[in-house]
């Protein structure tokens, strides 16, 4: 997984720290974000493989930060954490997510579904 780069957008710092802690154990280099205005720096500076995009961001949500982002670069997939079932794959894909996973995750399960995106 060496040269992925991957963009970590939460507001929760333990969250955001773990989820980098364990894909940088995987040798994918992260960035991360705990708003939408750092986010949208980032991502406009740096071309990502992959966004995981927290859905709630304080006072910010995850429909807002995702059409930003599809407006900056269309061919980065975005894949939305959630603890929200609400957030199901027909509803994220309608909102123009590439994906959902949902919180709290097993390590192993997020570690595969990451990969296998970022191998695609």
């Amino acid at each position: 997984m060496n040269n992925k780069k991957v963009l970590v957008i939460d507001d929760e710092d333990f969250i955001r720290e773990l989820v980098m802690d364990f894909l940088e154990l995987k040798d994918i280099h992260c960035d991360a974000a705990e708003n939408a205005t750092s986010a949208l720096k980032l991502y406009s500076e740096t071309d990502y493989d992959l966004v995981l995009l927290d859905v709630n961001l304080g006072n910010t949500n995850a429909v807002e930060v995702l059409a930003e982002l599809k407006k900056i670069r269309t061919n980065t997939p975005v894949v939305l954490l959630t603890g929200d079932p609400h957030y199901d794959e027909e509803y994220s894909g309608r909102i123009g997510a590439d994906g959902v996973i949902f919180k709290p995750f097993q390590i192993d399960d997020f570690i595969k579904n990451i990969k296998k995106i970022l191998e695609s």
